[in-house]
């Protein structure tokens, strides 16, 4: 079990190794079995091997990711932390999630989930889009990205 401070620790250092564009630094936070749910509600990556792919082709999007403050679960196995992720894909687009990892008795991530949604999106620069408009902004730009990667999952 994980203190406070190393599930903190952790969840800070997945965003840095990202930003780093290191994908096997990454992939030493994660177990061999590692569940990767992003975003919740899509069909999860399972395994290493399959994260490697996602992984790489995140930083191949000039993924960045800016975490909030680290909030852990009790049990010294969960730590949530909010973060705005930046893709060029190859246009911009910046989701507000929050993800949340899980220890197994390794240390390692056993699974990790990203929530966020459609309103949770914004694409471009510009101003901020709103009802119809917004939607289909975000879900045409989703789709060129899943078209692009061949993959369900975008960040």
């Amino acid at each position: 079990m994980a203190d406070e401070a190393t599930l903190k620790h952790l969840a800070l250092e997945y965003a840095r190794r990202m930003n780093a564009g290191d994908v096997e630094a990454v992939l030493e936070l994660f177990s061999d079995d590692i569940v990767f749910e992003d975003p919740v509600g899509a069909p999860p990556l399972i395994g290493k091997e399959a994260l490697r792919g996602h992984i790489a082709w995140s930083i191949e999007c000039q993924v960045h990711e800016e975490p909030g403050r680290p909030v852990v679960s009790m049990d010294g196995r969960s730590v949530a932390v909010p973060t705005t992720v930046t893709v060029y894909a190859p246009t911009k687009l910046t989701f507000q999630i929050v993800g949340v990892i899980e220890l197994g008795d390794d240390d390692l991530v056993r699974h990790a989930r990203a929530y966020w949604g459609i309103t949770d999106t914004k694409v471009g620069d510009g101003p901020e889009l709103s009802g119809v408009a917004h939607f289909m902004a975000v879900t045409q730009n989703l789709a060129k990205m899943v078209q692009a990667k061949g993959s369900p999952s975008p960040t």
